[in-house]
């Protein structure tokens, strides 16, 4: 992938859930001169992806790249579900654990749900922020729902509200996603309300694990929410690049590839 394309993937990444983008932000997101960010809006709006603006751009109305949870479930739907089976094992019976929002932990919960109805597990406590986790799991165990303001596209709860509310708990272990996984940044996503949220649930818990398919990994997102040392372990999936993961071998001190 050329340095070109991966800095639009990047932009428009970004712009699912930000909508707009001043200029200095993306100089501070891809580490690039205002020169160059501005041929990359010029780039964009060629393509008819972004709108410019005063300051920077806006993700043009009509652009497929608006954030969908019904879409992105179905991409990479293989590598979630293997991702998923093995995340499930790390559960114990009588854990209290969050689980963050997203596909990949849809995928999750789904194969937690699957386990608590064969009785394999028992006396489980769920904290999510997201409303498809709660309805897949609350008829099988202590499900609590955190609120907040709600996120449509995301089907989930975030902001100060949800914060705070997420500080009177604690864990034994969070169960999260993430936008990309850079080997200088860390652990990152999109959006400011979501960093803050899953910072806090790290930050709560006794372990962390991280669910993020091969695409997430080596990349840069918008905003770091934890560097890699503070996670116990990342499950990824086998077609990722062994360098990529022998790096991050050194931050983090359990890598599983399924």
């Amino acid at each position: 992938m050329s340095k070109l394309i991966e800095r639009e993937g990047i932009i428009l990444d970004t712009l699912r859930y930000k909508t707009k983008l001043s200029t200095l932000e993306v100089v501070e997101l891809l580490d690039v001169s205002e020169s160059t960010a501005r041929r990359l809006f010029t780039e964009l709006e060629q393509q008819g992806k972004v709108i410019r603006n005063y300051g920077g751009i806006k993700l043009a109305q009509d652009s497929s790249m608006d954030y969908s949870f019904e879409q992105l479930a179905l991409e990479q739907i293989e590598e979630k579900r293997n991702i998923a089976a093995f995340a499930v094992d790390q559960i114990e019976d009588y854990d209290i654990v969050y689980i963050d929002s997203g596909t990949t932990l849809y995928q999750f919960c789904i194969a937690l749900a699957e386990r608590l109805e064969q009785g394999q597990l028992q006396g489980i406590t769920v904290l999510t922020n997201s409303m498809v986790n709660h309805q897949l799991l609350y008829p099988l165990c202590n499900v609590i729902l955190i609120g907040g303001e709600y996120r449509p596209k995301r089907m989930d709860f975030a902001g100060y509200a949800s914060s705070r509310f997420i500080k009177n708990f604690s864990f034994i272990k969070c169960f999260l996603g993430a936008d990309a996984v850079s080997l200088t940044d860390g652990l990152m996503t999109t959006d400011t309300d979501t960093a803050s949220l899953v910072e806090l649930a790290i930050e709560r818990s006794d372990k962390a694990y991280v669910l993020a398919d091969a695409s997430k990994l080596g990349k840069r997102s918008f905003i770091s929410f934890s560097p890699l040392e503070n996670i116990d372990m990342l499950i990824t999936s086998k077609s990722v690049d062994r360098e990529i993961i022998q790096k991050i071998e050194k931050f983090i001190s359990v890598v599983r590839e399924v």
